[in-house]
């Protein structure tokens, strides 16, 4: 179940478990609405509660991003559209106390946690899979 991950995130990161769920929510759904379909099915197959995580109200992806992200969206397509969330997921975690440095610390901990339960490095495959911005949030 996804609560394990939840405290195990809370423990290495030094986050509250309320502030890893909504980076995790953030980030599902985030995939959900732009990551290929056969790799987020799968990833949502093998992490039970994943699903219903992205679907929350934490996971829902927000008009915003500022001025910046606005033109992203506007200029840039698909992969545009995908940027203008991320950064707009971005700042909606900094304001909820959550830095880059602790999401460089949490990206490993739910790779190596999915890896385990799905034998495959299925997060990073299903990151990689989001136009544009793939790459970058696989921390490639």
């Amino acid at each position: 179940m996804i609560d394990e991950l939840i405290t195990q995130g809370a423990a290495r990161t030094g986050l509250s478990e309320a502030q890893v769920r909504a980076t995790l929510a953030g980030a599902l759904g985030l995939l959900r609405k732009h990551a290929a379909r056969d790799k987020l099915d799968l990833l949502f197959a093998s992490v039970p509660g994943a699903e219903a995580l992205a679907t929350s109200p934490a996971g829902q992806m927000k008009s915003g991003g500022g001025l910046f992200g606005g033109l992203m969206k506007s200029a840039g397509g698909v992969s545009g559209a995908a940027m203008a969330d991320a950064m707009g997921m971005l700042d909606r975690l900094k304001r909820d106390g959550v830095e880059r440095s602790h999401l460089k610390v949490l990206m490993p901990v739910a790779q190596d946690w999915v890896r385990a339960r799905s034998g495959r490095d299925l997060l990073r495959e299903t990151l990689e899979s989001v136009p544009g911005v793939g790459a970058l949030l696989a921390g490639r």
